[in-house]
């Protein structure tokens, strides 16, 4: 008998330790934008760049 495969509509990922790879990769993306800056010194023309997610 077969065991059954999991499917990743059957995992739960907010309750997950790690990301999915594309989402790992933009939060990397994003990281790198901010350049451990606070966000006071943030300029709000940046905001929209700063937070473009999957770029298409």
């Amino acid at each position: 008998m077969q065991e059954k495969k999991k499917f990743m509509s059957n995992i739960d990922l907010n309750k997950s330790s790690k990301a999915c790879s594309p989402c790992h990769l933009e939060c990397k993306k994003i990281d790198k934008r901010i350049n451990d800056r606070k966000l006071s010194e943030i300029k709000t023309m940046e905001v929209p760049h700063i937070l473009k997610v999957f770029d298409f």
